[in-house]
């Protein structure tokens, strides 16, 4: 089973948390993520189908996509 924990750390505190975090025996991989990275499992796959051609976008008017999201 796998569990993801967000922990928020100050700069001066970073290397204490990752020792911290590596030494407990069933922790088995410690990686801070930057602020704009993507994360989502269904995003990397979709955004990785399109660099490979394997989806194709559809096409969207700018209107369109207004109606969408104050829907």
């Amino acid at each position: 089973m796998k569990y993801r924990l967000d922990v928020e750390v100050d700069d001066d505190e970073i290397s204490f948390a990752e020792n911290f975090f590596k030494n407990i025996r069933f922790v088995k991989k410690v990686k801070a993520i930057a602020a704009n990275e993507i994360t989502n499992p269904a995003i990397l796959q979709s955004i990785d189908a399109y660099e490979q051609d394997k989806t194709k976008p559809t096409p969207l008017s700018l209107t369109e996509l207004k109606a969408m999201l104050n829907a």
